[in-house]
């Protein structure tokens, strides 16, 4: 596999604890690269073999960790490869670490960064990005919608295109339902497929983009690698990340479709929140919160973010 994410296994010997944050030479076979502890899951006490949720993870303890790098890694899971699944963490020259690879929840991202095709040549288009601007009278975007089931990116952004339209703007709504019943009716919800998923929605959005339109994309979107291939194929000028951050508790206590209960009933697999992983973002542009804000409240923040970052002048 590769991927520049994994949850792994670990046992932990340095003296000072593992924290999320810090960050450690990976050694994997002949691979050494630079990993930054993005989470700390779980906690294990060797002594006790009581598990507990902590931020750090002391001397001789196990644990379940996220660990990002900032290259991709070719690696699989240890108990498929246990020859290519296992790895020391070192801190200087010192040996502080060591774990097995454990990829539940995250995908295999070769098919991601393959291309396939060859014998291809762009073509150059005659109509210009500043001959779309002036016809449209506002410039071409994205507004990525992120978060979990039920935190309200469908309603704030078929609410969001409604006002939008009204004032003028040439904008719509790629859903992440709507596009599964067409576009990405072949895949299902593994974390290959949903990285494909929104593999296939970043690139749309170029092209929407690109025409000039204000594309605003409802999709869950977990993996943060996911959106910044997004980010890459739009370009980051025109990409705008939008975190709509309701807790989990509050999205559960909606459940709009249902599928909270199902998940916990385990009748839904690689349900993101419950059974699988939500990367919230880092960095967003703009986040909207609603928990705390109303339907109403959450538009007009959204609103006056289009209207400064794409000013409508009228179109020609």
């Amino acid at each position: 596999m590769e991927t520049n994410v994994f949850r792994a296994r670990l046992f932990w010997l340095g003296d000072e604890p593992l924290a999320a944050g810090k960050r450690y030479t990976l050694k994997l076979g002949t691979t050494e690269a630079k990993v930054d502890v993005e989470y700390v899951e779980r906690v294990v006490d060797t002594a006790d073999l009581v598990a507990a949720n902590s931020n750090s993870v002391p001397r001789d303890a196990v644990a379940d960790v996220i660990l990002r790098s900032s290259s991709m890694l070719a690696l699989d899971p240890a108990s498929e490869n246990p020859r290519n699944g296992r790895f020391v963490l070192a801190d200087g020259y010192d040996i502080v670490g060591g774990g097995l690879v454990d990829m539940e929840g995250y995908p295999d991202q070769r098919a991601l960064i393959t291309q396939r095709a060859t014998n291809i040549t762009e073509v150059e288009y005659t109509v210009t990005d500043e001959m779309r601007m002036a016809r449209n009278g506002h410039r071409g975007g994205v507004m990525w919608f992120t978060g979990l089931s039920g935190a309200g990116k469908s309603t704030l952004a078929v609410e969001l295109e409604r006002r939008l339209f009204q004032k003028g703007y040439q904008v719509y709504v790629l859903d992440g339902d709507n596009l599964r019943g067409g576009l990405n009716a072949n895949l299902g919800f593994s974390p290959e497929d949903r990285a494909e998923n929104i593999r296939r929605v970043g690139e749309v959005s170029a092209l929407f983009a690109k025409a000039g339109f204000v594309v605003l994309t409802a999709f869950i979107s977990p993996y943060r690698t996911d959106r910044e291939r997004a980010r890459d194929a739009v370009g980051n000028d025109q990409f705008h990340e939008v975190y709509v951050s309701a807790a989990l508790d509050v999205c559960e206590s909606r459940d709009p479709k249902g599928l909270y209960s199902r998940a916990r009933a385990g009748e839904i697999a690689d349900f993101t929140g419950i059974s699988a992983p939500y990367e919230a973002p880092e960095a967003c542009e703009i986040e909207v919160n609603t928990g705390k804000l109303d339907v109403t409240d959450s538009l007009e923040k959204l609103v006056d973010y289009v209207e400064k970052n794409f000013p409508y002048t009228g179109s020609a």
